[in-house]
């Protein structure tokens, strides 16, 4: 029997905000990278992924939630989403399956009947490079079926400006009745040009083996690009202060997460630890008081947490310092986002 030829290419994973991508790219990878919090647009930057298997080779993008943008910070998150639609070899779409369901219902019960408006999923094979808009196209000419949630209708619309190529993951359906999954397999199935559409679960891993299976005929027959061994391309620092800024997401309420960057300062390599100095920056000194706390025990929380995650990551004792800085508007200054790496 001979050996199936090596597959390797950049998968991006876009959607809603809080759908579930930062997890679903932990869950492909096998290794927490990507930051996680029940609270929307925890993700600020693209995060990549590497997934190496006997005969292909996956580079995953996770990228910051399509949503409304108006502030310079949350116009560089969604510039991030788009800019990772260029120039990858497939997008993959993740829409939250509850929320699908919940607009099918709604649909229903006002008695509609929704026309079949594209057709059928195409192979990538059939897929003409030719064919592809490269985000010039008028994307108003494609129908997009009504059944399709409002939100996920905008993100096909922003795909379709760049790319043909894009397939679907029907996420949380740990959470749905199994009866509910058909109607939105047949719904999503009418969204032009789209490819396979794989049911899936990053809670529990349930469908993440097919997913990586219907990426494979996507990928271009070429060599690995990464070592077997490497999961991601960014460095200790960045994922250190990521985990940093998730403590804040999970620990604190309201505005504060949203007005807090994270960065490293000092990154020094001891003998028995690791020595990390961190800088919380937050824009209103009210923020700085609820991040430290009633006798700075709030911020000893969050280190404690913090510490824990990068000695997990590392392998290492790691001592950790955190400083909270008050930068004044921090996420409306141009030269802020870049020092922070959120605009390039």
């Amino acid at each position: 029997m001979s050996q199936r030829v090596f597959r390797c290419g950049y998968a991006t994973l876009i959607g809603q905000p809080n759908v579930g991508k930062s997890t679903l790219l932990n869950r492909l990878v096998g290794e927490k990278l990507a930051i996680v919090s029940p609270k929307p647009q925890t993700t600020r930057d693209q995060i990549r992924g590497i997934w190496t298997g006997p005969d292909s080779q996956v580079i995953f993008l996770d990228t910051p939630g399509v949503h409304q943008a108006r502030s310079p910070l949350n116009r560089a998150m969604v510039g991030q989403a788009i800019e990772a639609l260029e120039s990858v070899d497939v997008v993959i779409l993740v829409i939250d399956g509850q929320e699908a369901a919940r607009w099918l219902d709604r649909l229903g019960s006002r008695g509609t009947e929704i026309p079949t408006l594209a057709p059928p999923p195409m192979e990538p094979d059939e897929l003409e490079i030719g064919d592809r808009m490269e985000g010039k196209g008028d994307d108003k000419k494609f129908a997009i079926d009504e059944r399709i949630a409002p939100g996920d209708r905008r993100v096909i619309r922003q795909i379709l400006r760049y790319s043909h190529r894009y397939l679907i993951a029907i996420n949380k359906i740990d959470r749905m009745a199994p009866r509910k999954i058909l109607p939105i397999i047949a719904a999503y199935a009418n969204a032009p040009q789209v490819g396979p559409i794989v049911p899936i679960s990053e809670r529990t891993g349930d469908g993440v083996q097919s997913l990586r299976e219907a990426i494979r005929p996507w990928l271009p027959e070429r060599d690995a690009e990464f070592e077997p061994d490497e999961l991601t391309d960014r460095s200790l620092r960045f994922l250190c202060a990521e985990l940093l800024r998730e403590q804040v997401f999970l620990q604190t309420r309201d505005e504060v997460p949203y007005g807090v960057a994270c960065e490293i300062e000092t990154w020094e390599e001891l003998p028995d630890l690791t020595h990390v100095k961190a800088i919380v920056h937050v824009e209103k000194q009210a923020q700085r008081g609820i991040l430290v706390g009633k006798g700075g025990a709030q911020m000893k929380a969050l280190a404690s947490a913090a510490r824990e995650g990068m000695e997990q990551l590392t392998g290492r004792k790691v001592f950790l310092e955190v400083h909270v800085r008050v930068e004044p508007q921090w996420s409306e200054r141009m030269e802020m986002l870049k020092q922070f790496g959120y605009v390039l």
